[in-house]
């Protein structure tokens, strides 16, 4: 996806927000973008005043993450449509690298939607097997970022 395209959707999403409408449906050949205010007011009442990432005073919403378990290895999907950061700022370490043991809660990346930082915590405690999304790419609701295998740490 261009940059142009990204900021075409930044503005679709901006403009959503400013408008009274409750859904909204975008399918073009190169991507879908579905919008529901109504799904996002419980998300957005469920977990608030998370400290940002970034030095903003912005409070940070904490949508829940969605796990599928296989065998062992969870898979954390994708909270909410976003551009996914690996690291808290370009010349940082990425929050987690294949191999790494992390515990429950602890953020695994950052998504950034309409300006807003939101972690995105471990489900479980384990070790990163999979890191399946690339540092500053547009992420899809849903979509797997992280292949965990779970363990006590």
């Amino acid at each position: 996806m261009s940059m142009t395209d990204t900021e075409a959707m930044t503005a679709l999403i901006n403009q959503f927000n400013q408008s009274s409408a409750q859904v909204m449906d975008v399918k073009t050949t190169t991507f879908e973008l579905h919008l529901n205010k109504q799904a996002e007011t419980a998300e957005t009442n469920s977990a608030r005043s998370q400290p940002a990432v970034t030095d903003s005073a912005v409070p940070v919403v904490k949508p829940t993450t969605e796990v599928a378990t296989q065998s062992g290895t969870t898979m954390v999907t994708a909270p909410l449509v976003g551009v996914a950061y690996l690291a808290a700022d370009p010349k940082q370490a990425p929050f987690v690298q294949v191999g790494d043991r992390v515990k429950s809660g602890e953020t695994l990346c950052v998504i950034e939607a309409m300006k807003m930082i939101n972690e995105v915590p471990s489900p479980v405690s384990g070790i990163v097997k999979e890191v399946l999304i690339k540092n500053a790419t547009m992420v899809e609701f849903d979509e797997p970022l992280f292949a965990i295998e779970e363990t006590t740490v």
